[in-house]
């Protein structure tokens, strides 16, 4: 079976190396152009990359100095609920966290005693913080048997082959349908990204702003990939970089910005005919909780299921379609649970209820083995957003019009 992959950089060799080390038969083809310049900021990932390098058999004291890697921990969300509130780093933990959880809803303890429970060591501990430009080199290194071209191509100009593979990013230059799926209530589409010089953390950092957010991934060698991502139907790119910058201004930068643009969705079908997409050419919904690299493994792993398959389009579609929307799904509820309005961005996404559909996906019981967001990430976000410290006050019965039938929710 011959197979043309077009696109290098991450999603390409990352899915050059996998179908190398699962389907020796196949007949690779790697077309890539010469005139893309490789660009590497930060990285922040979720445990799943980990665990595609342990399938390649890339040991980790391998690759993660090569790739300025540092082990994530965590990572720390602040100004989401309201401006000022207080931190809390979502850890990687697992064991315990039910029976814990179960006592933090009663009141038995308080939200900060989960840090207790944290095991580096523990199953899917941890992730990690990358450069991404160093990632896909190092799994080009392991890869043999590729025949490597550079050259640019379209859908007409290709060599001929059983199934090409679309890694040319948000150009999708090789998708015949570029139709997307949107999704209600996504509205940030514009990133400005820099990098900066500062002490290494092991915990990413997601800090609400005026009209998005912006993002701290830390790596080993202090350098420190930033950005804010916002609405750019509310504030410019200008407006953007003047807030950004009454924030960080005193940070060591080491770059000036670059500006990102995407239209928010999947594609319809990610699988049309002989082509189909990987990475970013089958759709971003933004950057919110480190779904870029695990979406590309997603779907790489995925191909690889299915590629001798009689039904594969059929089955890579339904399983691409289910992940992105469990994505997005869980992204609206990062900013439909706020109690923010004090811009319209933030007015915007207090109008919308999240709560309630917050609580039937922790009581839905999801877990890792069959969703990529399983419910006790959910229970985070509830306890991020205070959800269950809230007890109803009634105003004494003495007091007079219009507080006599009053109530509020007290926190």
């Amino acid at each position: 079976m011959k197979v043309n992959i077009v696109g290098g950089g991450t999603s390409g060799w990352w899915c050059a190396g996998y179908l190398r080390k699962n389907h020796p038969d196949l007949e690779i083809t790697l077309i890539e152009s010469p005139n893309i310049p490789t660009v590497g900021v930060g990285e922040s990932t979720m445990p799943n990359v980990r665990a595609f390098f342990e399938e390649l058999g890339i040991p980790e004291e391998t690759w993660i100095k090569t790739c300025s890697a540092v082990r994530k921990e965590g990572n720390v969300k602040t100004n989401f609920r309201y401006v000022g509130d207080d931190p809390y780093n979502f850890l990687f933990i697992h064991s315990g966290f039910d029976e814990w959880y179960e006592k933090y809803k009663k009141g038995e303890v308080e939200k900060y005693s989960l840090y207790d429970l944290y095991n580096p060591d523990d199953w899917r501990g941890y992730a990690y913080h990358l450069d991404a430009a160093q990632a896909w080199q190092i799994v080009k290194e392991h890869t043999k048997d590729i025949n490597h071209i550079y050259d640019e191509v379209t859908l007409d100009t290709l060599p001929e082959a059983d199934l090409h593979i679309d890694c040319t990013g948000l150009k999708r230059v090789l998708i015949p349908n570029k139709t997307l799926h949107t999704y209600k209530d996504t509205r940030v589409n514009t990133c400005i990204v820099r990098r900066i010089e500062e002490e290494t953390k092991t915990h990413s950092e997601t800090i609400g702003r005026d009209y998005g957010w912006e993002f701290n991934v830390y790596l080993s060698d202090q350098r420190v990939g930033c950005g804010y991502v916002f609405d750019d139907s509310l504030i410019s790119v200008e407006q953007a970089k003047e807030e950004y910058m009454k924030a960080n201004g005193h940070r060591k930068f080491l770059t000036d910005f670059r500006v990102l643009k995407w239209e928010p969705g999947r594609l319809e079908n990610c699988w049309q005919d002989n082509v189909v997409a990987v990475g970013l050419s089958s759709g971003f919904i933004e950057p919110m909780e480190a779904n870029g690299l695990s979406l590309v493994v997603h779907q790489i792993r995925t191909l690889s299921k299915v590629l001798k398959k009689p039904n594969r389009e059929r089955l890579y579609n339904r399983a691409v379609n289910r992940v992105f929307d469990e994505v997005a799904d869980f992204i609206w509820h990062h900013y439909a649970c706020t109690s923010r309005r004090d811009t319209p961005f933030w007015e915007h996404y207090s109008n919308l209820d999240g709560k309630t559909t917050l609580f039937q996906r922790i009581n839905n019981k999801t877990n890792l083995a069959h969703n990529l967001y399983p419910s006790y990430v959910y229970a985070y976000l509830a306890i991020y957003y205070g959800l269950h410290e809230r007890q109803m006050i009634y105003f004494p019965e003495w007091m007079k019009e219009p507080y006599a039938d009053a109530y509020m929710w007290g926190v």
